[in-house]
């Protein structure tokens, strides 16, 4: 009877380990997407060559990325002037002007000090645009930006390292 018992307990004292596997597998698939989601502000794009750089120290907490790139010629994005042929994304979604306008200045709220609210705002906007944009598509973007609705005047330029140095 007591060998019964004996036998019993050790049956009862199995280790199941099916729930700790759950969760590896859970954190290995948030951090997967994690990974994946701070990749989506970088397009690829042949960024212009500086003479005189400075390396990124922003904090991403505080900073837009936009992108402006050559529209690909079967591409369809949202018809904007003035120029048809670049798409602006942030995070990956295209923009028209005033899209991009209306986001900007939900971020630039984020960082305001809401007590004094005709002061600029805390964010910044990293623009990196394609070597091929023409000027005036990134003075449209820097105009949403300093736009009086906005107000976001610390406005940075990504740039390839130049290997001439």
């Amino acid at each position: 009877m007591a060998n019964k018992a004996l036998h019993a307990a050790e049956e009862e004292l199995e280790l199941n380990l099916t729930p700790m596997i759950d969760v590896c597998f859970n954190l290995i698939i948030f951090f997967m997407i994690i990974t994946d989601m701070t990749q989506k502000d970088l397009e690829q794009l042949k960024l212009p060559k500086a003479t005189q750089d400075v390396e990124d120290q922003g904090e991403e907490s505080d900073r837009v990325v936009v992108n402006i790139a050559k529209t690909p010629v079967n591409g369809s994005v949202a018809n904007w002037r003035p120029g048809n042929d670049v798409t602006i994304k942030v995070k990956s979604k295209a923009y028209d002007l005033p899209g991009l306008q209306s986001l900007l200045k939900v971020y630039a709220e984020r960082k305001r000090d809401m007590s004094h609210p005709m002061t600029p705002s805390e964010v910044f906007v990293l623009i990196r645009c394609d070597k091929e944009i023409r000027w005036r598509e990134v003075q449209w973007v820097m105009q949403a930006a300093a736009d009086p609705d906005v107000r976001i005047y610390k406005i940075q330029f990504a740039t390839a390292k130049n290997d001439n140095k």
